[in-house]
């Protein structure tokens, strides 16, 4: 109609063909746009699927990973060094605080703490003597007699740190005089089992001679014996000379009577040849027992000499080549003779000054010395017996025995454990969280945790620890924080990885939306609401709590509103707003 107008006034004549086709033309344009319209409406439609804005309940949380550790666990070592007598426990047993699980052999330990007590009682009698005035002349020369004592103790010590000292430097310098001594004792050694086997081997033969010749003597003993029994029995049968049956005249046929004197001396003859008899049979025992001795002799004398002889070549090689643990040895050796000089010369340095009281008049002073005499025997008691304790291996609190290393026999030093426990009473799990999530988190807030490993096992834990302080690795501040868990359930090990999941927050009958309905608008976020004719429009929103899946709408929103779903920042807006 417009364009028709236009015309008219122009004063140009149109052609109603032409006017109807100029109609057709407008019509046709406006008939595009219309459709146009309405596919563009169908299609925004299409493409923007709604979700409902509604009302329910919101968690928020934080998760993590980490280790079930024991509340305590300790490698557990003697306090002191030696040789395991007895080991009272296994593996995987509980034990409870202050039960005994393993001891060394006390013996000279316990002597230690007797002799200690012994020291003490001393100390408290001299002081007794000292305060009372009962000292006694005879308390003096024991007391000089200990000095004596102390001073040979003293002086023994030195001795043998003297020798072990010169054994060391022999041992790390030997000299040339040392290795030709050692060479010479070694042909020493070997000339002296020769002397030895030589000497014993002619005492054995001498010792084999005399056997002999009292086994004769014994023969004839015997052989003398038996004439004198036979020609005793005679006289006793016939009353007869048994050597002249006939008289001295040569009469034959009347027997030579003897008379009492004859008869007695061949009594005395009978007993004289038994008692020789004897006499040879007893030095015939003692010639086997001196020849037996001969032989043992021979075999002892000749097993020390080759023994000696074995020594000094065993020294002659540890000075040509000696061994680390030799030198090892002798050091602790001359460590020993040390503290043996040193406790040597405590006690002489005691034993003087006691009996300098005793030789003194009684003081104040002197009574001091005695009480702090008493105070140092105490403090030698309580040492003595602290480490008789130590040697008893004691549970420090309640716990399960996780490893042994050691058995019966064993030897041991406080470097090493003897056995590892651990403590199950409470478990732990220790994780890192962000600055953020720890702002969330509080003492005594629970946490669920479950286990990978044990697929039906859940349990809900205490926060009871968080850092006060951060820690930065490689630019990443994290805090921190530890979990409690009971320990109830025995397929949970320590060790066991745990996934943890921490609520922080949590609402009841909130508007909520699903977090992929939210859009990035500066600092906040916004959403997508479709209009009546299929456009959208972006509506700003404030959000609260947030579950990782739905977000709290705290304004912007009413429940019952259709928000995007998905939202398209490339969707067309209202044709009254196109150009």
């Amino acid at each position: 109609m417009a364009t028709a107008t236009i015309i008219k006034e122009r004063g140009i004549k149109p052609s109603r063909w032409l006017v109807a086709g100029i109609i057709l033309i407008i019509l046709a344009i406006l008939t595009g746009v219309v459709l146009s319209t309405r596919s563009s409406r169908q299609t925004t439609t299409a493409a923007n699927t709604t979700v409902v804005v509604g009302r329910g309940a919101i968690v928020a949380s934080t998760s993590g990973s980490g280790s079930i550790a024991a509340s305590q666990s300790l490698d557990l070592p003697f306090s002191a060094n030696g040789t395991v007598a007895d080991v009272f426990v296994k593996e995987g047993n509980h034990v409870t605080k202050g039960q005994v699980l393993a001891q060394l052999d006390t013996r000279d330990l316990a002597l230690q703490v007797a002799n200690a007590h012994i020291q003490l009682e001393n100390a408290k009698l001299r002081l007794t003597q000292s305060t009372e005035g009962n000292i006694t002349q005879e308390t003096k020369d024991a007391q000089e007699a200990q000095v004596r004592s102390a001073e040979a103790q003293l002086a023994s010590a030195q001795a043998q740190l003297r020798s072990a000292q010169a054994q060391l430097n022999a041992l790390r310098n030997p000299s040339s005089n040392d290795i030709q001594a050692a060479e010479i004792a070694i042909r020493t050694a070997e000339l002296d089992l020769q002397s030895v086997r030589d000497a014993k081997s002619v005492a054995k033969n001498r010792g084999q001679l005399d056997l002999d010749r009292a086994a004769q003597s014994l023969t004839q003993a015997q052989s003398s014996y038996s004439t004198a029994l036979q020609n005793w029995q005679y006289v006793q049968d016939t009353g007869n000379d048994p050597i002249n049956p006939t008289k001295a005249d040569g009469t034959k046929s009347v027997a030579n009577k003897l008379n009492d004197a004859q008869r007695q001396n061949y009594y005395d003859k009978f007993v004289q040849a038994e008692s020789s008899m004897h006499n040879a049979e007893t030095a015939v025992q003692q010639s086997q027992l001196a020849f037996n001795q001969a032989q043992q002799d021979e075999v002892i004398s000749v097993q020390q000499a080759e023994a000696k002889l074995a020594d000094a070549r065993r020294r002659l090689t540890a000075l040509q080549n000696p061994s680390k643990n030799d030198i090892t040895r002798q050091q602790a050796s001359v460590d020993q003779a040390k503290a043996s000089v040193a406790q040597a010369q405590a006690g002489l340095d005691q034993a003087r000054a006691n009996l300098a009281k005793l030789s003194a008049p009684d003081t104040t002073s002197n009574i001091e010395l005695q009480q702090l005499s008493i105070a140092t025997a105490e403090q030698s008691l309580q040492q003595a017996q602290l480490k008789l304790d130590q040697a008893t291996l004691k549970a420090p609190f309640d716990s399960i025995v996780t490893t042994i290393n050691i058995v019966p026999g064993s030897i041991v030093s406080s470097a090493q454990a003897a056995m590892s426990l651990i403590d199950r009473s409470t478990l732990h799990v220790d994780l890192t969280l962000n600055e953020n999530d720890v702002a969330q988190v509080a003492l005594g807030q629970h946490v669920d945790l479950t286990i990978d490993a044990i697929d039906d096992w859940k349990a809900q834990g205490t926060i009871d620890y968080i850092a006060p302080a951060a820690k930065e690795v490689n630019g990443v501040v994290t805090y921190g924080v530890r979990v409690a868990l009971p320990d109830s359930d025995q397929r949970v090990k320590v060790g066991m990885t745990a996934n943890l999941v921490i609520r922080t927050a949590a609402k009841d009958g909130v508007l909520l939306v699903p977090n992929s309905t939210l859009l990035p608008k500066g600092a906040g976020r916004a959403v997508q609401v479709p209009n009546a004719d299929g456009t959208t429009r972006e509506v700003d929103v404030q959000i609260g709590l947030s579950d990782g899946t739905n977000t709290e709408i705290v304004n912007g929103l009413s429940e019952g509103d259709r928000v995007v779903s998905a939202p398209n920042t490339q969707q067309p807006r209202s044709p009254s707003l196109l150009p």
